[in-house]
């Protein structure tokens, strides 16, 4: 991770406007407008293309934030087009370092965070790009963009699409530069998914985000940003204020505080000493889909077993494997009533109590006989072998 220095003495960092998504939405014109009003000089307006840089479309996504900005705020938007480090010119990154050394406003969006994490960090561009923003140039940096500039990143797409286990990336921690240990999560409120498929926190959903929170230190905070909702970052004032349809949620010390539009909440509230995961209510899962009712008598017996095998030591993963398969056929081929899926999984566990005193495993073969005890049966060892019946 780069070290933040934070703001240079005499330097007067411009204000910093983060976009949960929507960014490009007729009904966020306001945010926009109210970023551009803030200027104290005529804007000099500049879109960053590199978050879609890799998208077959970039050309098209570039086009249609031009001409948002010149339809519906009646301002020029230049481009500084910087969309592989690695494959532009010394003259094309030459012209994107000039462009963002001309702009007071610089805007930047859709996209994947990583991609531009992986173009931006060490480049000249995001030099000329910190410079700017020390020296009063206002950002709107919305989505995608948006996740780059805190302590650590969100890989959205290597998660969500492509399956990887959930992790952080390095940030670019321009919000460090104010003083803040942030992990930016937009599209925070987005259920796009539909009704039993859970899209929150930027498409990670309850469970993945619970994992995420427990992965982070405990000075890190969480800082949620729902849909067609702006937060503006003030460096003078040391506050930020929350504007649009939806709210900003803040995950610090173990607890949430949401802050609707309105709110003005400043950069003291948004530290963070300890880490404890902030639970999705029960309300929230059922309305996404996640709740399908109790478990039956029979399926709670079941499911004990199955720990319990996990947790057998003494056993390599490959014997654990095959226990847990044949425990999961059983569990297939069990009748609905609770005896009658209890009989096959009981005589399976004998069967495997007598392979394990066969093997001269003699604690494993007890620890077995006390989980089919623990589960309201007897065993009885006979001459002719092993046989169970309820206590």
């Amino acid at each position: 991770m780069e070290h933040t220095v934070g703001i240079p003495a005499g330097a007067k960092a411009g204000l910093l406007t983060l976009v949960g998504a929507g960014e490009l939405m007729p009904a966020m014109s306001a945010a926009h407008r109210d970023a551009l009003n803030q200027l104290r000089a005529p804007a000099r307006a500049l879109f960053l293309d590199t978050t879609a840089g890799f998208e077959s479309n970039v050309d098209a996504i570039t086009g249609k934030a031009v001409d948002y900005y010149n339809l519906r705020l009646q301002t020029k938007l230049e481009v500084a087009s910087y969309r592989h480090a690695g494959r532009a010119s010394a003259a094309e990154t030459a012209r994107a370092v000039a462009a963002v050394r001309a702009a007071n406003f610089i805007f930047a969006g859709p996209g994947s965070s990583t991609y531009a994490l992986g173009q931006w960090r060490g480049s000249p561009l995001w030099d000329a790009v910190v410079d700017a923003f020390l020296a009063g140039a206002h950002l709107l940096f919305a989505s995608a963009a948006s996740i780059t500039l805190g302590r650590y990143a969100l890989p959205v797409y290597e998660i969500f699409k492509a399956g990887a286990d959930p992790y952080w990336a390095d940030g670019l921690d321009l919000l460090g530069r104010l003083g803040l240990k942030l992990a930016v999560v937009p599209h925070y409120n987005d259920n796009s998914g539909g009704e039993f498929y859970d899209s929150r926190f930027c498409y990670m959903g309850a469970a993945r985000y619970e994992l995420l929170q427990a992965l982070l230190p405990a000075d890190v905070t969480i800082l949620g940003i729902d849909a067609y909702t702006a937060v503006r970052f003030d460096p003078q004032q040391r506050s930020a204020t929350v504007s649009g349809q939806g709210a900003m949620t803040v995950l610090a010390d173990g607890a949430v505080r949401v802050h609707a539009a309105g709110s003005t909440v400043p950069f003291d509230a948004l530290h963070s000493a300890q880490r404890a995961v902030v639970r999705v209510p029960d309300e929230a899962l059922r309305i996404y889909g996640y709740e399908y009712g109790e478990p039956a008598a029979g399926e709670v017996e079941l499911n004990g077993v199955q720990s319990f095998i996990e947790e057998l030591g003494g056993l390599d993963a490959a014997m654990r494997v095959e226990l847990l398969a044949r425990v999961a056929g059983a569990l297939r081929s069990a009748a609905p009533a609770v005896n009658g899926a209890a009989a096959p999984l009981l005589d399976l566990l004998l069967e495997l109590r007598c392979d394990l005193r066969a093997a001269k495993q003699w604690a494993l073969a007890d620890k077995l006989r006390d989980a089919v005890v623990q589960l309201g049966y007897e065993v009885q060892d006979t001459a002719t072998g092993s046989t169970w019946q309820p206590r």
